[in-house]
């Protein structure tokens, strides 16, 4: 079993002592005699219309709990109570969390996860969440973790599509990347799909991302809108180019072993909150963005600029090669086509082509 932060082992033994459940095999759930279903999340308790994560774990337990009527009771644990994500999903992964909501870490234990990390991938977030929750090409994918790590998906939402801003110009075409510098996420298929569009990548971790703007280590970042207002980074950035060159997810996942351990009845009731849930923080995320989000950064006075279709294939073919390359060495080229022809699938069903 892989190791989990001191902070998390403390919180999940507290949790434990006074009810929780590590898993059900042993017990027979009813409103009499209940299951406790722990779930963690990075992100801050917030106004549910912006919450993503929150909105996500927050919903999930009313439904969960309504609908077993009592049965399961969800506890929720968001602002990364349960320590980062990547200790959190280890505790999922390891059985001692029962479930969790969060971005990215799931690459470090299944790789094949970045096969919808290639930049330009989706024209739109409908395209991408048929394909994330109803192709069969990711039902294998979800599939295929759940048996190699005991990790069940449950839902994935819209996290958000990653534009670029800057302090130094507007960005039209690749060619404006020259010479700048950007932050990007710990993980190389961030710096890959910056440095295939001309850019500089430097990993920087978001704590220290405000400081790195201001004093120059960087001329800009990558990230959804919403992340601006989240970092007041307007006060250090001028620019924003909403170019959606990748897009990013938020997960609801749970240990498989607890899942399997519990009642029929009450596994459908946690799949269709979790299929729900990943709903609400899609259109979570949509305010959080395009309303919140771009009324924001219009009253700071950032200048948005949209590129036209003519200007994303320029980036899209400027990128997309390499990174493809990349990426098929890194999880097989089966998998990358795979994707890549469920996504054009889904272009023509959903009348994109």
């Amino acid at each position: 079993m892989k190791k989990i932060s001191i902070v998390l082992f403390i919180s999940l033994l507290v949790v434990a002592m006074i009810g929780g459940n590590i898993l059900a095999k042993d017990l027979n759930p009813s409103p009499e005699n209940p299951v406790t279903l722990r779930i963690g999340a990075g992100d801050a308790q917030e106004d549910l219309a912006v919450g993503l994560e929150y909105t996500i774990i927050k919903l999930f337990e009313s439904m969960v709990e309504t609908n077993t009527s009592g049965a399961i009771q969800v506890e929720i644990f968001p602002g990364g109570q349960l320590g980062s994500l990547m200790s959190m999903l280890e505790a999922v992964q390891g059985g001692q969390l029962e479930a969790m909501s969060g971005t990215g870490v799931i690459t470090s234990i299944y790789p094949e996860w970045q096969v919808f990390s290639i930049p330009y991938l989706f024209q739109n977030s409908d395209i991408a969440m048929s394909v994330m929750n109803e192709s069969d090409f990711m039902a294998d994918i979800y599939e295929d973790m759940r048996e190699e790590t005991g990790v069940r998906v449950l839902g994935v939402a819209q996290n958000g599509f990653r534009h670029f801003t800057n302090n130094e110009r507007v960005i039209k075409t690749p060619e404006d990347l020259k010479g700048l510098k950007f932050r990007v996420m710990q993980g190389q298929i961030y710096q890959k799909v910056v440095e295939a569009a001309g850019g500089t990548a430097t990993p920087i971790a978001w704590s220290e991302l405000y400081t790195a703007l201001q004093t120059g280590v960087v001329d800009g970042q990558e990230n959804p809108i919403s992340a601006v207002k989240l970092g007041s980074l307007d006060e250090v950035q001028k620019y924003i180019t909403l170019d959606g060159h990748l897009w990013s997810e938020n997960f609801l996942v749970i240990n498989d072993e607890f899942f399997n351990s519990l009642p029929k009845k009450y596994q459908v009731e946690i799949l269709n909150a979790g299929k729900e849930a990943a709903l609400a923080g899609t259109a979570s995320e949509h305010i959080a963005s395009y309303v919140n989000g771009v009324n924001y950064v219009t009253e700071k006075g950032m200048s948005i600029y949209r590129p036209t279709p003519a200007e994303l294939e320029l980036f899209k073919a400027k990128t997309q090669p390499s990174v493809i390359e990349w990426l098929s060495s890194e999880i097989g080229s089966d998998v990358v086509e795979g994707m890549l022809d469920t996504v054009e699938k889904y272009e023509k069903k959903l009348g994109y082509k």
